[in-house]
């Protein structure tokens, strides 16, 4: 993994974004640019990405499929979807902190890094399939760190209720985010499930009760403290950064998905944007698009 450290601004917005699929005739390619274009257009806006940018299937994977290449932007080989890529993030790489790899990128690891390509074309740091950011202020003092990784595996629930499934994958996330030992992140994230899912601290304002030898008191929990080396699992923020590949190709179009073969649910198109106030991240929001 590696470990990113950048200047920001004490009031900022970090846009955590994955799983473009660059290459898929149902890669959502117009809200990508409009992501873009919200990055480029507004201020104190940055972004992170994850990887699987490109689609990355060669003939010789089962997945494959003719009938599913975007074949009108002629992004028919890896390098043309790199490319691609590089040409949509050129304006906004300023604005980068971070670009990772995915496991789609991983198939081709054995001929080229296209994350490590795409990174250096736009000349901004290259995250791996995990790595942590340091967000410094103007005197290089630390503010708060985050945790990003692809992800892996899935994020399910067999439960009947709608309430209860959306827990159990809530928990879920954090458990597998978790497991990645770290305990200074105040934020910590995935891509990989094309889920788009947000779990605010929940001891966050919680009531704890104390006595001062004559009464009880009630007190509200506060985290103090984002820059710490030890933050509580139950204090952190944790995301699924979502994706932009759609399950379903147009009609009339004759194009047949993997996902679609496979039964996967349809996933919600967008990202995820982190809002920085004072140096303290203070809420993570659902961006459809």
């Amino acid at each position: 993994m590696e470990l990113i450290q950048r200047r920001m601004p004490r009031d900022y917005v970090l846009i955590d974004s994955s799983d473009y699929h660059y290459g898929s005739l149902n890669c959502a390619r117009d809200k990508i640019r409009s992501m873009i274009d919200k990055v480029a257009t507004k201020k104190n806006y940055f972004l992170v990405n994850k990887g699987d940018s490109i689609e990355a299937i060669l003939p010789s994977d089962k997945r494959y499929a003719s009938c599913g290449l975007d074949v009108k932007e002629r992004l028919m080989t890896p390098a043309d979807q790199a490319d691609a890529v590089v040409r949509d993030f050129m304006p906004i790489r300023d604005k980068i902190v971070a670009w990772g790899f995915g496991n789609h990128e991983y198939k081709l690891m054995n001929t080229m890094d296209f994350g490590r390509y795409i990174a250096a074309q736009l000349q901004v740091p290259y995250g791996t399939y995990a790595f942590k950011f340091t967000a410094t202020d103007r005197n290089k003092r630390p503010m708060h760190k985050m945790f990003f990784t692809h992800g892996y595996g899935s994020i399910n629930s067999n439960a009947k209720d709608d309430i209860q499934k959306m827990a159990n994958r809530k928990a879920s996330l954090k458990h597998k985010l978790c497991k990645s030992g770290f305990s200074d992140c105040i934020y910590m994230s995935c891509g990989h499930t094309h889920q788009l899912l947000v779990v605010e601290p929940t001891i966050e304002n919680k009531l704890y009760l104390t006595d001062d030898g004559h009464g009880i008191k009630q007190h509200y929990h506060v985290l103090a403290e984002q820059n710490m080396p030890f933050i509580p699992a139950d204090s952190r923020w944790y995301g699924c950064s979502g994706s932009f590949l759609k399950l379903y190709s147009e009609p009339g179009s004759y194009a047949i998905s993997y996902g679609e073969v496979a039964g996967y649910e349809p996933s919600e198109i967008g990202w995820l944007e982190i809002h920085v106030e004072n140096g303290n991240v203070v809420r993570v929001e659902k961006v459809i698009a």
